[in-house]
């Protein structure tokens, strides 16, 4: 896929509000958590309704979908893994797993058995994180919540931990170091156990936030910006990396014309061939209609 011009990336969705993530149903309608705590669902015509406000002090970050049409997110002032179903329902699903207390969970991905896992960006929270992107710390952690109860830690000594995700094969699971600008590969085994997490792609040119892979193995990384003075400059950057960890930029928008802080993406549509991005400075969705088609997530199977 070559670079995509601006022109080819529509606005969608306006009217939701510095939504994080982003997850698609098998119905085509779109999901995100706004930092004001409302839970926006979006029709497959752009239409935006309210699907909850969320109890007070939460801060929704990943989002993803569970077979129940459930949504499952990572709640940073909440400091837990959540589930909202469709009525609204609210109720925990974690807030610590081990010795790691999910004081920062920042993405969840869901694997075809049904094991949730789930990375912390770091043992900081949300008020104290921000200086480990321009000052990288290996705080970071990714956990594996089992339909079993049998949670366990899959890997600490991740620098800010962000988005994960699950290779068409089940082979790894995926996860982007923000403050390296790379991302880690760990080996799913067949046995049940994990290997040693190693760098998989790097050398972003800004900081990656989330990522999706479509059913070749090629994945997709959402590059919000870059640390500067305690924030974050905005780069506006997607890139492509293919199978053998080399990258190429795709879409470049560095005056906010359609993406603004693009952190999240996720594939929908008829033949999932629909790419949506979360902007996390912005009021609205983004999508571009590509020629691959996007690996199905374990609600869209």
């Amino acid at each position: 896929m070559a670079s995509i011009p601006l022109s080819e990336i529509e606005i969608f969705g306006r009217g939701a509000l510095q939504v994080e993530d982003v997850v698609i149903d098998k119905d085509g309608f779109v999901y995100g958590g706004g930092r004001n705590g409302i839970m926006y669902k979006v029709s497959p015509d752009g239409q935006v309704s309210e699907l909850v406000q969320l109890p007070e002090g939460s801060i929704p970050n990943g989002v993803t979908m569970d077979k129940n049409g459930d949504l499952i997110y990572c709640d940073l002032g909440k400091q837990a893994v959540m589930r909202v179903t469709q009525a609204g329902q609210v109720s925990m699903i974690a807030d610590r797993v081990g010795d790691v207390k999910l004081s920062l969970p920042n993405f969840a991905t869901y694997d075809a058995e049904g094991n949730l896992f789930v990375s912390n960006t770091s043992t900081a929270d949300i008020n104290t994180v921000l200086p480990e992107l321009s000052q990288p710390a290996p705080n970071g952690a990714l956990v594996c919540i089992r339909p079993n109860g049998k949670n366990e830690v899959v890997a600490t000594g991740i620098y800010a931990a962000n988005g994960t995700a699950i290779d068409p094969q089940e082979e790894a699971v995926y996860v982007l170091e923000s403050s390296r600008d790379d991302c880690l590969r760990i080996a799913l085994k067949k046995d049940g156990t994990f290997g040693q997490a190693e760098v998989y792609s790097q050398n972003f040119p800004s900081l990656p936030d989330g990522m999706a892979f479509d059913t070749a193995g090629v994945m997709y990384v959402t590059l919000p910006g870059r640390a500067k003075d305690g924030g974050l400059a905005l780069t506006n950057q997607i890139i492509r990396v293919e199978t053998n960890g080399e990258w190429t930029l795709m879409i470049d928008d560095p005056d906010s014309q359609k993406l603004v802080a693009p952190t999240n993406c996720g594939f929908g549509g008829p033949g999932l061939q629909d790419l949506y991005f979360a902007n996390l400075e912005g009021e609205h969705f983004s999508r571009i209609h590509t020629n691959v088609n996007g690996h199905p997530l374990y609600h869209q199977r």
